[in-house]
């Protein structure tokens, strides 16, 4: 499996993040996922809906 990786310089937003994880979500599992921007909307087969956000954070939080 390829990782996904961006050089130590490149600007990578909270839109690439949700960006790069969406194919993921789609491969592993059974259900719908939408790209928003900043946030991935995942819904279930049932109906039940989550999201994942995706927001820089200070580097200072580990």
């Amino acid at each position: 499996m390829n990782k996904i990786g961006w050089e130590d310089d490149a600007v990578v937003t909270e839109e690439d993040i949700i960006a790069a994880l969406k194919p993921l979500v789609d491969e592993y599992f059974f259900g719908e996922a939408k790209d928003m921007g900043n946030v991935l909307f995942y819904t279930l087969p049932d109906g039940r809906k989550f999201s994942l956000t995706a927001e820089k954070i200070s580097s200072d939080i580990r």
